[in-house]
């Protein structure tokens, strides 16, 4: 065995890698740490007067984070596909507004398949 097998999966593979498994809780924490840093970005964006120069800092990186955090969930939605032995273009449920909730929901419930699948041996970390 490797001292690459022993090392935890980095950051930028949980969030922005497409190989590989996710279990639940870790799904749910990444989709929570976006919506913590997406609020964040709003409240301070509602909160500044639009007269203000820091109104237009406020909307590009509010702009900025949505789109980061919007790239970053499907990546993280693909790999709990992954874990559920389920096709990938499943997550286009996510972007149907009367299908979304319950897709999410599902994501987060559904438990993933036990053992080795197409998409890796173990889950939370990448395909090796």
């Amino acid at each position: 065995m490797s001292d690459d097998a022993d090392r935890p999966p980095s950051l930028s593979w949980f969030f922005f890698g497409w190989s590989g498994r996710v279990s639940r809780m870790p799904f749910a924490l990444g989709w929570g740490f976006w919506l913590m840093l997406v609020s964040a970005f709003l409240t301070r964006l509602v909160m500044t007067p639009q007269e203000e120069p820091m109104f237009a800092v406020w909307t590009t990186l509010f702009l900025a984070v949505g789109v980061v955090s919007s790239i970053s969930t499907v990546m993280l939605s693909v790999k709990r596909l992954h874990d559920m032995a389920l096709p990938s273009p499943l997550v286009l449920c996510l972007f149907v507004p009367a299908v979304s909730l319950f897709a999410l929901v599902a994501f987060l419930v559904w438990p993933g398949t036990p053992g080795a699948n197409a998409h890796g041996a173990v889950t939370n970390r990448p395909k090796e």
